[in-house]
């Protein structure tokens, strides 16, 4: 159990490199104070989490009495775990740890149920209890359990020097049912999805879920990571021969799609999608288009007639899909308010959505840089705890349980 747990931790070590878009903070050679690690403490701080492992799916949350409860630390400089417990009679946990070594270090607890990993948010304040150190684990299924598309956002990027573009998709999707769902045998699936006709080297971006259970077969992503109840972030890139029109089919419905071309004279059409402005970030300009309730089997067709080769590298261009995270958010808020009360109910996930989205371009940045040092890396770490605390607040928020 344990040396499974430490990959997992290694796994979410991996998921926690994202890119802050804030200036790196001055680093003082020989200070005498150490920085703050993501607690608000320095290292060497006594902090406590006091939580339950429970059992959904019922209208009252069951106690796990004996679970393995697993206390983790990934930081810049290792990655391990730091204790580990059985539950008692009531669920119950508790573990009293120091801060230590890299001061950007990431502490949360895990536990793990019919073989499948559940984690916590990271543990920031001195003592954690109550909801947010609390774990509810899940039973299993191979069934076909419906996984919902709420968000899709496609970024299609102007020619590169080698006469290919760059697309970037992003998908928020939520497994609505009480069970977790799994892929049946070596072959199973959970979820899939086309991608632009001609993709190549495709690769996952930022994901809550293992790029070792993502393939890309035939112009198809194919998902067989466990799909626990709840809201999910994915993302991945790929490159298309340049040319001035794409079409790509929509698998299942979407709540909501977003499109964005570099290009000033881009169009989408399809799925009943409409323009929602041009956006310029850094003398390159992006058009914008939205689409709500998304019907399965809708055929997505974008134009891009400019066929220069963007100015810049890769790179730059990453840099301002990221900056555009921004823009998804405001976007996605001004969409959401223009419904009724009763769809924006159903949608309030859209929140936490374009803050996904938001990590899975700034992790596009990060994934380009070539060797990353260990400031870079501690920056990401710290970065994750604190986004992923905004998406965890977020998401609470939307299904009113704050």
């Amino acid at each position: 159990m344990t040396s499974r747990l430490v990959h997992v931790a290694a796994a979410w070590a991996a998921l926690s490199l994202v890119a802050d878009p804030r200036p790196m903070a001055a680093q003082t050679p020989g200070a005498a104070t150490p920085a703050p690690s993501v607690h608000g403490a320095p290292p060497g701080a006594l902090r406590t989490v006091r939580g339950r492992v429970v059992r959904g799916g019922a209208a009252v949350a069951r106690p796990m009495a004996g679970a393995w409860v697993v206390l983790h630390r990934v930081g810049s400089d290792h990655a391990a775990p730091l204790d580990s417990m059985r539950t008692d009679e009531h669920g119950a946990y508790a573990f009293s740890y120091r801060t230590s070594g890299d001061p950007r270090a990431v502490y949360f607890v895990s536990s793990a149920f019919g073989g499948i990993a559940y984690f916590t948010a990271p543990l920031q304040a001195a003592m954690v209890r109550g909801d947010d150190a609390e774990l509810v684990v899940h039973d299993t299924t191979s069934a076909p359990v419906p996984i919902r598309v709420r968000a899709r956002h496609i970024v299609l990027s102007a020619p590169d020097a080698k006469a290919s573009r760059r697309v970037v998709e992003v998908f928020e999707l939520s497994n609505d049912s009480s069970v977790t769902r799994v892929a049946a045998g070596d072959t199973g699936l959970v979820w899939q999805s086309a991608m632009i006709d001609g993709a190549r080297n495709a690769a996952v971006g930022s994901s809550d879920f293992s790029v070792n259970a993502v393939r890309f077969v035939g112009g198809r992503v194919r998902l067989a990571a466990p799909f626990a109840p709840g809201l999910k972030q994915f993302s991945y890139a790929y490159e298309v021969p340049a040319g001035t029109e794409y079409r790509l089919a929509v698998a299942a419905p979407a709540d909501l799609v977003e499109v964005l071309i570099e290009d000033g004279l881009g169009r989408a059409e399809g799925g009943g999608i409409i323009a929602a402005g041009p956006t310029t970030v850094s003398g390159r300009t992006f058009v914008r288009f939205l689409g709500q309730d998304v019907p399965a089997n809708a055929v997505l067709t974008l134009h891009a007639p400019t066929q220069g080769a963007a100015s810049g590298n890769q790179l730059r261009m990453l840099a301002i899909v990221a900056a555009l995270g921004a823009v998804l958010l405001v976007g996605l808020a001004r969409v959401m308010m223009r419904r009724s009360p009763t769809s924006r109910r159903a949608a309030a996930p859209m929140d936490a959505a374009a803050l996904r989205a938001r990590l899975a371009a700034l992790d596009e940045v990060f994934a380009n840089i070539d060797t990353p040092t260990p400031v870079q890396r501690a920056d990401h770490y710290e970065a994750r705890a604190r986004l992923a605390q905004q998406i965890t607040d977020a998401v609470a928020r939307e299904q009113g349980l704050s």
